[in-house]
């Protein structure tokens, strides 16, 4: 029999109750250990020796059974296996993601935006003859994710109006519809327009309590204030649009986390209802360079620690704990995932939405005009290309970089922390696994 291993992705720790516990993350799963098994595997990990003739056989077939341990080789073809599938994601046709920006207008003008000084114009109806027009030859327009992004998208309301009518008219079938707004114009006639083609979900975004977010957001040409504005549209959209998820995104930084428990107590006290989800928006602040994150913004492992607390307490919904079935791809590395801008212009990620120089083509005409940045998003910025990603125990449970970031760290001596996995923060992934150890019990 050929020599076994202890993979690189096995992980082994005690609970606070003293169990000799092995994690795979390859498999996302446990097993517990004698003393005498857990820490022989440890020092056989570390040093890369065979393990074949000195663990006891009945646990060396579940340990190969389960990913714990494998051939020389096993590790580097889970590594080409991810990277199919990566690959495959991303090349898909049969799905078409599309983000519509209507309008690059905004009626706020807040001090961060990435858009702020860009602005300007609305989809014409040529541009919207010709967006259907490049819908209706896509192969993905039966299985199609529609979002719709600004400027304030709804202040396009009746471009959108025209387009899901065209929708219609061409036999696009919507899988999935969201929309991202400030909600400032999210009244009865913007919900009217939606009644049929309901949303899945609605983002709304809030600058933390009253006097912060007017600071902020207030109206660009009166400087009126928006906060109870829009917290009326958020109580409006709860009690009338019960079957869409809406996320309220309360933005923070280290100035105003304690806005963010605040407003989540008040909102869930004013709406009371299921569909409403409050949740920190850990705000970007970056140098001049675009080349570092900067103060007051939370670094990577600060907002990893944050995280951990409001889920570990149960105050936010979701799991402290990791998850399996990640493609690690996002909207810039998917050929078939288009951001259009309201002149047809096309960009692959959110964030060069109104950037001139990062448009990568147009949708009526062939071609990508801008072909170094294209290949930067699609090939140059994968984790398959990163030899430490590549041997990461996280790799398995990890979504990948940041398509936009990483471009910045390659191509323009950028430094920014991109690691995704929240259990990578220092002292988390005991914690972390520990939490997801006891859930299975």
């Amino acid at each position: 029999m050929k020599n076994l291993y202890v993979s690189r992705y096995c992980y082994f720790f005690r609970s606070t109750t003293g169990v000799p516990l092995a994690y795979s993350s390859k498999a996302n799963s446990f097993i517990e250990l004698s003393d005498y098994v857990f820490e022989l595997l440890k020092v056989h990990q570390t040093e890369e020796k065979p393990i074949n003739e000195i663990v006891p056989s009945e646990v060396l077939e579940t340990l190969c059974k389960e990913g714990f341990v494998g051939f020389k080789e096993s590790d580097d073809n889970f590594v080409l296996e991810s990277q199919f599938v990566t690959q495959t994601v991303q090349h898909d046709t049969t799905k078409l993601n599309l983000v519509l920006v209507p309008t690059l207008n905004c009626n706020f003008d807040c001090p961060y935006c990435f858009e702020n000084g860009k602005r300007g114009g609305i989809m014409s109806e040529d541009t919207i003859k010709d967006l259907l027009e490049f819908i209706k030859g896509n192969k993905g327009k039966d299985n199609m994710s529609l979002t719709w992004y600004g400027g304030e998208p709804l202040l396009g309301l009746k471009v959108i109006d025209k387009i899901l009518k065209g929708l219609d008219k061409i036999g696009c079938t919507l899988k999935h519809h969201s929309i991202i707004s400030n909600g400032y114009y999210f009244d009865e006639k913007a919900m009217e327009i939606f009644e049929s083609h309901p949303l899945d979900s609605i983002q709304i975004t809030l600058d933390g309590q009253e006097d912060r977010h007017n600071k902020l957001r207030a109206m660009k040409s009166t400087k009126a204030p928006s906060f109870n504005t829009i917290l009326q549209h958020i109580k409006l959209i709860a009690e009338n649009m019960p079957q869409t998820e809406l996320h309220v995104r309360v933005n923070i930084d280290k100035n105003n986390v304690e806005d963010y428990f605040s407003l989540r107590e008040d909102i869930n006290n004013m709406v009371n209802s299921n569909n409403v989800i409050v949740y920190p928006g850990i705000i970007r602040l970056e140098n001049k360079e675009m080349t570092n994150t900067v103060e007051p913004a939370f670094g990577r492992w600060e907002t990893a620690n944050f995280l951990y607390d409001i889920y570990s307490k149960g105050i936010l919904k979701g799991e402290v704990y990791p998850s399996l079935g990640i493609s690690k791809t996002c909207c810039a590395s998917c050929i078939n995932s288009f951001i259009i801008g309201p002149q047809g212009e096309i960009y692959k990620c959110w964030n060069d939405v109104s950037d001139k120089t990062k448009v990568v083509g147009y949708i009526n005409r062939k071609g990508i005009v801008n072909k170094e940045l294209y290949y930067r998003y699609h090939i140059g910025c994968e984790w398959y290309n990163d030899t430490e990603c590549r041997k990461c125990f996280f790799l398995p449970i990890c979504n990948g970089k940041c398509a936009w970031y990483n471009e910045r760290n390659i191509y323009h001596n950028g430094n920014f922390n991109l690691c995704q996995c929240m259990q990578k923060a220092p002292g988390l992934l005991d914690k972390c696994l520990e939490n997801y150890y006891n859930s299975l019990k």
